[in-house]
C-alpha cells in the first residue's frame, strides 16, 4: 500500500502546528499522535480521528455504528481549515489519555469502595 503524499501530511501538520503532534508512517498510512497518544490515520488525504464521542463536530461528519470494527471519524481533507479541527484532536488526546488511565473499583467484604489507578 503506497503512503499518503508527504504535501498532503505536511498541509494537515501544519494545521495542526500549535499542538503537541507529529505523523509516522505506519501499515501504508501516517499514524497521527497527538501528545503521545495514537488518535488517528491520514491516509487517501483524509483524516480519520478515533471516534471517542465528541459532540461539536459538523453533522455531515459520519460517525461509526457501535457494533462496526472500525470507531473512526473520516474527516475529509476539504475540513482541513476548519476551525473546531485542533480542538478535536486535542480532545481526542485527552481522552485518549484518560482512559488509558482507568480506575479499578474493588469492594472489600464491608462493602467499602476503594479505588486503585492503573495506568500512566
Amino acid at each position: 500500500m503506497p503512503y499518503e503524499e508527504e504535501s498532503v501530511v505536511a498541509e494537515w501538520m501544519d494545521r495542526l502546528k500549535d499542538l503537541n503532534v507529529r505523523a509516522k508512517k505506519m501499515f501504508g498510512c501516517y499514524c497521527l499522535y497527538c501528545d503521545g497518544q495514537a488518535v488517528g490515520w491520514i491516509h487517501d488525504s483524509v483524516l480519520s480521528l478515533r471516534e471517542v464521542g465528541l459532540t461539536f463536530l459538523p453533522a455531515d461528519i459520519k460517525r461509526p455504528r457501535p457494533e462496526d470494527k472500525v470507531q473512526e471519524l473520516v474527516i475529509p481533507f476539504d475540513y482541513i481549515n476548519a476551525e473546531w479541527l485542533p480542538k478535536a484532536v486535542q480532545d481526542t488526546a485527552d481522552i485518549r489519555k484518560e482512559q488509558t488511565n482507568w480506575n479499578l473499583v474493588c469492594y472489600c467484604a464491608e462493602g467499602v469502595d476503594r479505588r486503585v489507578s492503573i495506568g500512566g
